[in-house]
């Protein structure tokens, strides 16, 4: 059903310092008996985090602590060995102990966590649970001393709570009902309550998470609202109380917090099982159903006049009352129920009958009026008489830590012994002891010096009869006198004086209270604190311009009520007093403000309760013949609308500021007054410092004619500039800054920069030394400028600001791009024609053309193209003097402004980071029957063409198309090849299929531009044409057969790429008559001439033919004609 871990600190003896450990363990008598063997505590985080050590705990005793009551009730109250099968309400407490032990070390911050657990919990709980595993636990932590190094555990300096009150195990329902599991502490550390959450096994307990195995309630009910009826747990008494109508099986837990000087040093959890019984099924009393006892109220509330647990009580009073505790429930017969009355509090006596014998004495005691002390009962009706002897000690009563308390409580428990479950009652008695004299608040002197004293009594003060004596000196250490007695509930006094007055406007007086009867002992006094009237002291200083105010405190140290500020008030030239300082010091210095005059002063300070504690007025006679002080200028600085502001120090003691200006003349004039101490600064109306600098200087005056010496001369800054169109640039120039102390560190040269839309950019600050000139470069067409200089004195306290000037720049527009759209080789005579696509709105003198031979990267200007004036934005060049069969070219084309200034040769002109404009154009060479076009095609005629890449179009090259010519015919229109970028630029043209042509071959590259040009443009660009032609090869048979057998029909050379230009083939008779010719190298003899045939015999043959590189090629031999 639960339990608890408590420890106590073993103070003396002979093992003194050591602990010894407790446990206690509540079972239902219906469920499972526990074995009254040892068992282990488990001791979590000992000696360091994360270990743990077993403490052997040895069994002690078994103690039922079933509900008492009686049978005449007509139930029957169970305890363990008479309660039925299947019924509830019976409890053990087991309890075990451990010898006494030592703990090494101090518990770390997580705390020495002391855990035991055990199976299993009711298989009848209501609020969740049921069946599972359950844990004890409680946990001691480090106390830490005023370095905040823990005291080591070892002596021992705590015990831990330990609780006073049975735990509560069966409760009727249908009433509200209230209780205490009563925890107390011997250390008197303070004890804070709360809801706790039950934990299950533990063997999974975590201390570092100790809640990580808490055990989940079943709704509506929570850790913080364990059963019905909507319980409450008073965090400082424990007092929990509920009004349920549901009965049921329920799980609580509740924590209790140790915190020795505010530091929490110990947690103890006591787990409880609580059944709550429907009572309304047993024998009922005869009045009906049973309640708890009625305990009466001691006292009466003095404001409501209704009774009550609380009273407050002077110091030395005897505090005597009777409790009465009264259940008019009866059994049969009319026989009253027996109630018990039973107490509890610090402030009680061990015994109830020993004064001593409690921390705080006198004690109270408390008996049955016939000497029997509590537990006690009667029937119907118990009474019991507290009486408690109080005195001065009780105001501030230990309760440890060095704090002190002037508040008691007794609790005070009632019981009947109705069956199953006695109806309880508890109440709590506060008794607040308070002093027997009031508390001395405020003193305040009049104009006439006459004393107003005013004290206040302790909240809840009772009436009394004592007067309250009011006594008097001149001397702080007497002696004093009285001067008058007064009476509750007065609460002020005046002190008029004897004959002349209380004096409090020539010197301090000084003030207690006091009372014939302190604490209950005749012919002794208690006096309450000793106050001093504030007397201030006003004399003049420095030749009369600075009065000197004292004054003294009421007390030393202030009351804890008073505020910490005094109020200073000056009447002058008001006729009224006004506040001009509030401050926590005893002494003021007062500037004179006039030239001659008699200003007043006086001081106050208030107390929590409102009332103020009054100085006497004092005055004296001030002059001002002292001169200001001379003024530094800080800064001339010019505003946006070109005026001159001048700016300077605050001068002690003036009244108004002269400023003066130098004219045009060199003369220096008064320009204005400034009147007012901290008005520090002046526009110059009539300024021009927007077109020029000016100088300026000011002094100080005041109102009775004291003026200072004129400052240094300051001067405002004029920024000069000048835009230079051709450089891009604007050159600004200002005059220096002069006087400040220590000279001018730097300037800074602002530059706001906005575009064409006005748009400003982030702020340009460049920081110059030594220079006042600076020039800004690479400024933009149309852009605005707006520019000023600051300067810095030594430490850059100060700046001063020059005019400044905005400037929209009306340059020459560069262009916004320049782009070579494609370079190309005229196939009609090997020039290169280029075009340039050009920004047509800028304003450029002409572009230069640059050319470098091949990739070399070494340009030359070659030519300059002017600036179209029709508006075109394409510009051409036929660039002629090229060796195009030779050599590839690259080209770049600068744009020239009006400036004569070459811009940047970028395709985008503001975005220097793209791509270079550049055109690089295409060779392509062509060798016939080379090695690798051998190793391509062996023993093949072959034409081999290798070319070079374009660049650069901004699209990026698509593919190359390669084109071929045949004996001298056109081009065929469909490429032969296809590159792309990447492929090897190299191609093998096996030929062998035209040998019966004249062998020559022309070859040229077309690139294609890709897409994905930002312009729009897609190009294309060709390369020279090279042309080559393959060797001839002429084989002449020596004899021919023209007999119409179909073979060797004919005579003629057999040609491989033999031209027909110039071609000529002949046939001689042995006399030299030609009778065959042709030049169609296809063309042969068939033996006859003029249609006849020819003799055999032998015959001459000519063959000429002019070669692939133009020779003319001769052959004349005999060839044998044979039918």
């Amino acid at each position: 059903m639960g339990g608890e871990i408590t420890w106590v600190c073993l103070k003396s003896g002979p093992d003194v310092g050591k602990y010894i450990f407790q446990m206690k363990v509540y079972r239902d008598c219906g469920g499972i008996t526990f074995s009254q063997v040892s068992q282990t505590l488990t001791v979590h985080n000992y000696p360091t985090v994360g270990n743990s050590i077993p403490i052997l705990l040895d069994f002690v005793s078994i103690n039922d602590i079933s509900p008492i009551g009686t049978a005449i009730s007509g139930n029957a109250c169970f305890d363990c060995a008479t309660q039925p099968s299947g019924t509830t309400g019976a409890v053990e407490e087991y309890i075990w102990e451990s010898q006494p032990t030592t703990m090494a070390g101090s518990p770390p911050v997580e705390g020495w966590h002391f855990t035991w657990g055990s199976c299993c919990r009711s298989s009848n709980i209501t609020n969740g649970m049921s069946d599972a595993d359950w844990t004890l636990r409680a946990v001691m932590y480090p106390f830490l001393d005023g370095s905040g190094t823990p005291y080591p555990a070892d002596p021992c300096y705590d015990s831990s709570p330990e609780f006073k009150e049975l735990a509560k195990t069966i409760i009727c329902t249908g009433y509200e009902f209230s209780y205490s599991h009563n925890a107390s502490d011997v250390e008197l550390d303070e004890i804070v309550y709360s809801w706790a959450e039950p934990l299950g096994a533990n063997i999974n307990y975590n201390p570092l998470n100790p809640n990580a195995t808490a055990l989940i309630f079943s709704a509506p009910y929570s850790v913080n609202s364990p059963i019905p009826g909507m319980p409450t747990l008073d965090a400082s008494t424990g007092e929990i109380t509920y009004n349920s109508n549901t009965s049921g099986v329920f799980v609580t837990c509740v924590k209790v917090e140790a915190r020795k000087c505010g530091q929490l040093v110990a947690e103890i959890y006591r787990e409880v099982q609580v059944v709550l019984v429907d009572c309304s099924i047993y024998n009922q009393p005869q009045d009906g159903f049973n309640d708890p006892p009625i305990i009466s109220e001691a006292f009466t509330d003095p404001v409501s006049g209704l009774p009550s647990y609380e009273t407050t009580v002077y110091a030395g009073d005897l505090i005597q009352f009777n409790i009465n505790a009264e259940d008019i429930d009866t059994y049969a017969g009319g026989q009253f129920q027996n109630i018990t009355l039973d107490v509890s509090g610090g402030q009680f006596s061990s015994d109830f009958v020993n004064v001593n014998a409690c921390a705080n004495p006198p004690c109270a005691t408390f008996n049955n009026g016939a000497g029997l002390t509590p537990p006690f009962s009667a029937p119907g009706i118990v009474s019991g008489f507290f009486e408690w002897q109080t005195d001065c000690s009780h105001m501030t009563a230990d309760i440890g830590c060095d704090i002190t308390s002037n508040v008691f409580t007794f609790l005070i428990k009632a019981y009947d012994d109705f069956c199953p479950a006695n109806g309880i009652s508890i109440a709590t008695i506060k008794i607040t002891v308070v002093p027997p004299i009031p508390d001395l608040r405020c003193i305040a002197v009049q104009e006439n010096g006459d004393i107003d004293l005013t004290w206040k009594f302790v909240d809840g003060a009772p009436p009394t009869a004592e007067p309250y004596l009011i006594y008097h000196s001149t001397n702080p250490n007497g002696p004093f006198t009285l001067i008058d007695s007064i009476y509750y509930p007065t609460t002020t006094y005046t002190d008029e004086g004897s004959i002349s007055g209380a004096n409090g406007n020539l010197s301090s007086q000084y003030y207690f209270l006091s009372t014939e009867e302190a604490c209950g002992l005749l012919a002794s006094t208690l006096e309450s604190d000793t106050l001093q009237s504030i007397f201030i002291d006003v004399a003049p200083m420095n030749l009369g311009v600075i009065a000197g105010l004292n004054w003294n405190a009421i007390h030393d140290p202030l009351l804890p009520t008073t505020f910490l500020d005094y109020n200073l008030y000056l009447k002058y030239p008001d006729p009224d007093f006004s506040n001009i300082l509030v401050t926590p010091n005893l002494t003021y210095q007062h500037d004179a403000e006039e030239c001659d005059y008699n200003p007043e002063f006086y001081v106050d300070i208030e107390d929590a309760i409102g009332c103020f504690s009054t100085s006497n007025i004092g005055t004296v006679h001030l002059l001002d013949t002292i001169t200001p002080a001379v003024p530094v200028i800080t800064d001339v600085s010019v505003d946006a609308s070109g005026k001159a502001v001048i700016t300077w120090t605050v001068s002690v003691g003036t009244d108004f500021y002269a400023i003066y200006k130098k004219d045009e003349f060199g003369v220096w004039v008064t320009m204005d007054s400034v009147f007012g101490v901290n008005n520090v600064t002046y526009l110059d109306l009539n300024s021009n410092a927007e077109n020029i600098s000016e100088l300026f200087t000011i002094r100080a005056l005041d109102s009775c004619g004291n003026a200072s010496s004129t400052s240094f001369e300051h001067n405002s800054i004029n920024l000069e500039t000048e835009i230079h169109a051709c450089d891009h640039t604007i050159q600004m120039n200002w005059n220096d800054y002069i006087n400040w102390n220590g000279g001018v560190s730097h300037y800074e040269v602002i530059i706001n920069e906005a575009d064409l839309d006005g748009v400003y950019g982030p702020t340009i600050i460049k920081r110059i030394e030594d220079l006042t000139e600076f020039l800004l470069e690479n400024i933009t067409h149309g852009f605005t400028y707006d520019i000023y200089v600051l300067a810095y004195n030594s430490d850059s306290t100060y700046v001063a600001m020059s005019d400044q000037v905005s400037y929209i720049a009306d340059l020459p527009k560069k262009p916004d791009f320049n782009y070579i759209t494609t370079s190309f080789v005229n196939h009609d005579d090997g020039a290169i024609e280029i075009s340039c696509h050009i920004d047509n709105t800028a304003i450029i003198d002409h572009y230069d053309i640059d050319r470098s031979l091949r990739d070399l990267n070494i340009f030359q200007e070659i030519t300059e193209i002017p600036f179209p004036s029709n508006g075109d934005d394409m510009i051409y060049y036929y660039d002629e003097d090229v060796e195009t069969q030779d050599h590839f070219y690259q080209y770049q084309i600068y744009p020239v402004d009006t400036c004569n200034e070459r811009l940047s040769s970028s395709v985008f002109i503001n975005w220097p980071e793209t791509e270079i404009s550049l055109s690089q154009t295409i060779l392509i060479q062509t060798d016939i029957n080379t090695d690798y076009g051998n190793l391509v095609y062996p023993n093949e005629y072959t034409n081999t063409m290798q070319f070079n890449e374009y660049k650069e179009w901004l699209g990026g090259v698509s593919h190359y198309n390669l084109y071929r010519s045949v004996n001298r015919e056109p081009f065929n229109l469909l490429p032969l090849s296809t590159f792309y970028p990447g492929d090897t630029m190299i191609y093998v043209d096996m030929v062998a299929e035209f040998i019966d042509g004249n062998g020559r071959f022309c070859y040229y590259i077309e690139a294609v531009e890709a897409g994905g040009n930002p312009f729009g443009i897609a190009e294309r660009s060709l390369s020279n044409v090279s042309c080559v032609s393959q060797t001839p090869k002429l084989f002449v048979p020596n004899t021919f057969t023209p007999n119409e057998d179909e073979h060797n029909e004919l005579f003629k050379p057999v040609t491989a790429f033999v031209s027909e230009e110039g071609y000529s083939f002949s046939i001689f008779s042995r006399g030299g008559e030609e009778i065959f010719h042709t030049n169609n190298p296809t063309k042969g003899w068939d033996g006859k001439f003029n249609g006849n045939d020819v003799q055999n015999g032998n015959y001459v043959y000519h063959v000429q033919y002019i070669n692939g590189v133009g020779v003319l090629t001769e052959k004349t031999e005999m060839v044998t004609l044979v039918r």
